[in-house]
């Protein structure tokens, strides 16, 4: 993966703050980014399911606001 200097700084900077190594700021970074996409689809797949439909229909239909959610 290819970072821009910018992006290298800023992870360099924020990895030394946390006390941590870049390699291991990138792996938990990632590990988080993926852990809350994966929260967010199968939260928005069980409220599909509990409307009988597809995740693709509630998105695509602007029919999910924050009243529908648990």
């Amino acid at each position: 993966m290819q970072f821009t200097l910018a992006e290298q700084a800023a992870i360099t900077a924020h990895a030394a703050s946390l006390g941590i190594g870049r390699d291991d700021y990138v792996r938990r970074a990632a590990a988080e980014r993926a852990l809350v996409w994966q929260r967010e689809r199968d939260g928005f797949a069980d409220f599909a399911a509990r409307r009988g439909t597809s995740v693709e229909d509630v998105l695509q239909r602007g029919c999910l606001t924050d009243d529908d959610l648990p």
